[in-house]
């Protein structure tokens, strides 16, 4: 709940690319209705995939999208002017894994 409003989102992930990445696909909306955000630039590893493949991993390369995050990706997409209220096409907010998930 933000601001006494509550939200419903959905995490999924597209088909791993030739480097054995997957997109990171977010929706979000208000339960009330009103315009979506989307996210888009998240990406993410599949651990099962990696385990056979050497080389260091860390936490990093699995990014894990939270509750929290959820609540600062709503709130960062309200000051670049999403209006979850309203209706109309979705607005569409691009992220990096380096600046989102660097703790």
């Amino acid at each position: 709940m933000i601001e006494e409003e509550t939200f419903r989102y959905k995490v999924s992930a597209t088909r791993p690319d030739e480097d054995r990445k997957f997109q990171l696909n977010v929706t979000i909306q208000r339960d009330a209705g009103g315009s979506r955000l989307e996210v888009r630039g998240l990406i993410t590893r599949d651990f099962w995939l990696d385990i056979s493949e050497p080389g260091v991993k860390t936490s990093k390369d699995y990014p894990v999208i939270t509750p929290r995050h959820i609540r600062t990706i709503i709130k960062q997409a309200q000051q670049q002017g999403w209006h979850p209220e309203e209706t109309g096409p979705a607005f569409v907010l691009e992220l990096e894994n380096q600046t989102w998930f660097s703790t």
